[in-house]
């Protein structure tokens, strides 16, 4: 059975009860993680696991909206678009990375490594970053739109470096490898993103 098949199958209660137990193996165990553990963990058969998600991609897919809501992603998109200019929005875009990335880590490079060997996962991966740029445009547009955009930067390359200054994984060897804090690298990646991107002139 298709993810895409599955997506609507069954109790929703039974279908969080899997996310959650999958969540909590997915951060202990990394790429590791064995559908029948999360079946077991769940309290349901590997059949109803199937069911419900179709394959392991299905399962990470759902996992990853699973987690974004469980993390109230929806309120801090509200909190950072709701920032009173574009510059600061994509300050509290900076600050809210600073410990989102920790929240959903393990998930993030179980998908960065399965994208390498799974068709599905490969789509899946790049529709979400292709929707973490698309929110970095609509940052970047609004402090063009306003007149704060530093001069010698288009719009759509201003946005690709605020993206790639930003990856889960560029977080990740800032703060898993180097040792930064959640306080040093909102404070440090938001001074390089507002000296290199936005206006002094006004």
């Amino acid at each position: 059975m298709s993810s895409e098949a599955s997506e609507t199958y069954g109790d929703p209660q039974t279908r969080t009860r899997i996310l959650d137990a999958a969540w909590r193996l997915v951060e202990e165990t990394g790429a590791e993680f064995k559908l029948a553990d999360v079946a077991s963990r769940a309290g349901v058969s590997r059949q109803a696991l199937y069911l419900h998600f179709g394959d392991r991609s299905g399962l990470l897919v759902a996992l990853v909206d699973h987690i974004d809501k469980s993390l109230g992603s929806e309120s801090l998109r509200a909190e950072v678009f709701g920032a009173p200019t574009g510059v600061e929005s994509l300050r509290r875009w900076v600050e809210t990375m600073s410990w989102y990335s920790a929240k959903i880590d393990a998930v993030t490079r179980v998908l960065e490594t399965a994208q390498y060997r799974d068709e599905a996962m490969t789509a899946a991966y790049r529709n979400r970053m292709d929707r973490r740029q698309g929110l970095l445009r609509a940052i970047i547009d609004r402090i063009a739109g306003e007149g704060g955009l530093a001069e010698g930067w288009t719009q759509e390359e201003a946005a690709q470096l605020a993206y790639a200054v930003t990856l889960p994984s560029s977080w990740r060897e800032l703060t898993r490898e180097l040792g930064w804090t959640a306080e040093e690298y909102a404070d440090r990646i938001w001074k390089v993103l507002e000296r290199a991107l936005v206006s002094r002139v006004g």
